[in-house]
């Protein structure tokens, strides 16, 4: 991996009871379940993982193209369909990702949400 350094990491732990784990990363940790659990599901920090990765993300974009930006929103959900037979891998069917940006013309929406598609 010659010229690659590391940019991000995290790390999960099992702990003893099927479908939880422990996460961390650098000195945080947190608690990730399997669906209809306690804690966050693991789809869930999936989701939330990448509507922080495109706030945070265009927010700096905006402030570096010196662009208005009052506020924004990322949803992200993940589909599958269940009518389908299950196979050997768990795979979505379908990610979608809806932003929501106040503050903005549709031209700068527009270019906010390209470059982070390309990033």
């Amino acid at each position: 991996m010659a010229g690659l350094a590391l940019a991000y990491e995290a790390r999960s732990y099992s702990m003893g009871v099927a479908g939880r784990s422990i996460c961390n990363a650098r000195n945080h940790h947190w608690v990730a379940e399997n669906t209809g659990g306690d804690a966050v599901g693991a789809g869930e920090l999936f989701c939330a993982s990448i509507s922080a990765c495109a706030v945070n993300m265009v927010e700096t974009i905006a402030q570096k193209e010196a662009k208005p930006l009052d506020g924004m929103e990322v949803k992200v959900g993940v589909y599958r369909d269940f009518d389908k037979p299950a196979g050997d891998v768990s795979l979505y069917d379908a990610v979608r990702v809806e932003f929501e940006l106040w503050g903005v013309s549709q031209e700068d929406a527009k270019f906010f949400v390209k470059a982070w598609k390309q990033r």
